[in-house]
């Protein structure tokens, strides 16, 4: 199989794009993927960091004016017409026809993938902007939004399949790997992680460190991490300098790392906001772009980031006063560090790699289930369709779950395992025990769904429950949950007379063998 990346970094737009579709490059070539990235040769091209990962990297010719001042002007990004990019990509392709053309630049639209439709077998595009039409089979869009879908209303076609919010985050395995050691956050600050992406083009680095320098804020210690393209990268370390208790990174592959011990951070919006919430990381967002504000917004009604402003309205007093308020409230950034880690868990990748390429049912496994992942099962059991097939349709609050999901583990009587498939958690079931019988529960990742392997999971884990103790299987479900029924149905469970416990619920049965 091969994937075909039509991606651009630059001074202008950043090397936010080019990242992404590196960490998703990266984990497609785990599953056995070739990759190869398309990118026309804009100042900050950052050719030489694609081809140190082993990856070719055909070059389009450079715009022959290369404005590399700041513009919300996407279509300008591109540097030349749809059509011109469309004729010089479809060469690029050299008469190959990848398995999956993945599109990720805000100059690119409908008129540019109906071009490159002929040319291959299926088309992903990546945006975050929701401004126009599209001709694609999946569009992802990782931003955090309330409307969710409904952004895309008329702006795809019928069939695409809609990937929305930062569930589908495109993050490096690292961030989940540091995940899973980090160290409870008890809300003091004495450490911040200061970081506003690849170029930064109004240096809010510099002007976020001259804050930090003042009498109230000197004494916190500073990681400052400089971009691969930031123009004021000299200047930034003459001031660092003069300032004690500041350490100076470079780029780096990751910043997992320094997310996990630092305290807070201070940046952009952007791709680096899902990596700092799935490390906990309360963060104050300065959104250095248009197409950051709307996300950022949003976090910030939901509770989610402190949000000081848009770039052209920060000033060294209110960036100063903002950084001293962030720093206080230790309760306040506890709930925020647990509640950045219930939206984003760092699984993004992997799920997006499984829809491009599912795997057969024959590779599903089951295992039992640990307090890891009561985040999984909290976000499992608030899926929108999950609350609909339940008897109770109310979403589950997080103190509800946690005590919930606690007990569970420890009942004698209970036993909860999960589904995965190549690494990836895709679904639950569980059993209760209650006299001579053992009610079950499942659900399915929305990923795998209409695979048929609800019924595989139901026959997977009535084996389990069979060596373990065999009893009689019962299930309820809701009256008008056909999925379901014929689900239990196939697995060899039988119908009998509905009960009015529930408003007239369906049960099904099954004996041990």
């Amino acid at each position: 199989m091969k994937v075909i990346f039509r991606v651009d970094a630059s001074l202008c737009m950043g090397i936010g794009h080019l990242v992404r579709c590196l960490t998703l490059a990266g984990a497609l070539r785990e599953r056995g993927a070739q990759v190869q990235f398309i990118c026309r040769a804009h100042k900050g091209h950052l050719f030489d960091l694609i081809r140190q990962k082993g990856i070719p990297v055909s070059e389009l010719p450079a715009p022959v004016l290369t404005d590399t001042s700041r513009s919300e002007d996407y279509a300008s990004w591109l540097g030349v017409s749809q059509a011109d990019d469309a004729k010089e990509s479809i060469l690029a392709l050299n008469n190959e026809e990848p398995d999956w053309l993945v599109v990720d630049q805000y100059g690119l639209d409908v008129e540019w993938e109906k071009k490159l439709r002929p040319h291959v077998k299926k088309l992903m595009v990546i945006d975050d902007l929701a401004n126009r039409m599209h001709d694609c089979d999946i569009l992802l869009d990782q931003n955090y939004s309330i409307e969710g879908k409904s952004l895309y209303e008329g702006l795809v076609t019928p069939t695409s399949n809609l990937l929305i919010g930062p569930r589908y985050a495109l993050l490096r395995s690292e961030y989940l790997t540091y995940r899973k050691t980090l160290r409870e956050r008890n809300g003091q600050v004495n450490r911040v992680l200061l970081f506003f992406g690849g170029s930064d083009p109004d240096n809010l680095t510099g002007l976020a460190l001259q804050a930090l320098s003042t009498t109230d804020l000197k004494h916190l210690q500073v990681d400052l991490v400089i971009g691969a393209n930031n123009q004021y990268r000299e200047k930034i370390e003459r001031q660092a300098q003069q300032r004690r208790n500041t350490i100076i990174y470079g780029s780096r592959p990751h910043l997992a790392d320094l997310m996990a011990i630092a305290d807070v951070a201070i940046g952009a919006g952007g791709a680096t906001t899902w990596e700092r919430m799935c490390l906990g990381l309360p963060t104050l967002v300065v959104s250095i772009a248009d197409n950051q504000k709307p996300a950022a917004e949003a976090l910030f009604d939901a509770g989610l980031i402190y949000y000081a402003g848009h770039f052209s309205d920060i000033k060294l007093e209110k960036l100063t006063e903002a950084i001293k308020l962030f720093g206080v409230g230790a309760d306040k950034l506890v709930e925020l560090s647990l509640y950045n880690k219930l939206l984003v868990d760092g699984l993004g990748t992997s799920r997006l790699v499984e829809i491009m390429f599912p795997s057969a049912r024959e590779e599903i496994r089951l295992r039992t289930a640990s307090i890891d992942d009561i985040v999984l099962y909290y976000n499992w059991v608030n899926d929108p369709e999950v609350r609909n097939s339940a008897f109770n349709v109310a979403p589950i609050s997080w103190e509800t779950h946690s005590g919930w999901f606690t007990k569970k583990l420890h009942e004698a009587n209970s036993w909860l395992f999960v589904l995965e498939v190549a690494g990836l958690p895709v679904g639950q079931i569980r059993f209760d025990k209650e006299g001579d019988e053992a009610n079950i529960d499942y659900s399915l990742d929305v990923i795998v769904r209409g695979r048929g392997w609800g019924s595989q999971l139901l026959a997977m884990g009535a084996d389990l429950m069979q060596d373990i103790e065999p009893v009689k299987l019962r299930a309820s479900v809701k009256d008008q949950n056909n999925a379901s029924s014929s689900v239990f149905l196939r697995v060899g469970f039988s119908e009998i007379a509905s009960s009015s416990e529930r408003g007239g619920d369906r049960l099904f049965y099954r004996n041990p063998f």
